[in-house]
């Protein structure tokens, strides 16, 4: 399938009912529409067949009624209706629940929403129960504002802004002038139920991007799901960056860290588990307006972005100046770069 044609039916996609209505539709949509951006417009054509493969695996039997239910989907019927917001937030504590009040109180124009009206919580009891001995939080993102236009990072900073001068709390973002024109400042969240570690998970500073990747699929394995089995998606994920991490080292090593850079950001593993600088800038807001804790307030989420310099975004050091944006090759570690775990499913 040429490119022209794959946009076209990714399109049609999010033209769907199903898109707009089903969450893990608009999930597997807009992952696989990440990764195939970040391959090369030269090359990559194996690559591209198989996301094309597993994008109609995944979606088309679900827009047609006829496919087998997605991981979440399964989880759900072993464990039947979806937990309850109550539930979940007295599972997981009020202080790490980010719920519709929380969303509102840091964007008093987002309108009231009915539970009914929120995507279904993706997660059992047994995951918030393990999310909370973690010291994780689960979030609710949203992505629009009244009159249809995006949360994107330049909106955000638009609407909390005049709220942080009042406040006398500093500024939302630090300088933008470098990244104004970038187009992860003008993306939005995915609508969403995330569990994330707030904070840089244990050791994932001072190490290069595919060391901080590795330790994500070590942390999964060993700390979330410790004495249980993997979920598919993310056995498949590791799978997937065990068969590339050499070829990928090899790319450092040799100073092609632009098609390293290419690579890591497309691996499925950092897609279904680093945030994207406008969640980063959200997740954080949402924190400050709720409690007033400045999460990443010296470190920064290292995300599976890339600017147009083809270096990958980091996003944090969040104090009075403003949260910062910045990027860098990935062969870059500091004791002051980490990556915080974000889990939609």
């Amino acid at each position: 399938m040429p490119r022209e044609a794959l946009q076209t039916f990714i399109r049609q996609l999010k033209e769907s009912t199903a898109y707009k209505d089903h969450v893990g539709v608009r999930t597997v949509v807009d992952e696989t529409v990440r990764r195939i951006a970040a391959l090369p417009e030269e090359g990559g054509g194996e690559i591209l067949q198989q996301e094309i493969r597993g994008l109609h695996e995944r979606v088309v039997p679900l827009l047609h009624g006829t496919g087998a239910p997605t991981g979440t989907e399964k989880r759900k019927e072993k464990k039947g209706e979806a937990i309850s917001l109550r539930e979940a937030e007295s599972i997981i504590g009020s202080d790490h629940f980010f719920g519709l009040d929380a969303v509102r109180k840091a964007f008093p124009s987002i309108p009231e929403l009915r539970p009914e009206q929120l995507p279904p919580i993706p997660f059992s009891k047994e995951d918030l129960k393990r999310a909370k001995e973690l010291g994780h939080s689960l979030r609710l993102r949203l992505n629009k504002v009244p009159g249809g236009s995006d949360l994107s990072m330049k909106r955000m900073q638009e609407l909390l802004q005049p709220t942080f001068d009042q406040k006398k709390a500093g500024k939302a973002l630090y300088d933008t002038d470098w990244y104004k024109d970038e187009d992860f400042f003008a993306a939005r969240p995915d609508v969403c139920w995330v569990l994330t570690s707030d904070e840089i998970i244990p050791d994932s500073e001072d190490k290069d991007y595919l060391e901080q990747t590795e330790l994500i699929a070590e942390y999964l394995r060993d700390t979330v799901y410790q004495g249980k089995k993997l979920p598919q998606e993310y056995a498949d994920a590791i799978k997937e960056l065990d068969a590339q991490k050499d070829a990928i080292r090899a790319l450092i090593d040799n100073d092609d860290w632009q098609e390293a850079a290419k690579k890591l950001a497309n691996l499925k593993l950092n897609q279904l588990t680093r945030r994207v600088p406008t969640e980063v800038l959200y997740d954080m807001l949402v924190t400050f307006q709720t409690n007033g804790k400045r999460n990443l307030e010296g470190m920064y989420d290292w995300t599976p972005v890339l600017s147009s310099g083809g270096r990958l975004v980091r996003v944090g050091y969040f104090a009075r100046g403003g949260v910062d944006v910045s990027d860098g090759p990935p062969d870059d570690s500091d004791g002051y770069l980490g990556v915080v775990l974000a889990r939609k499913f």
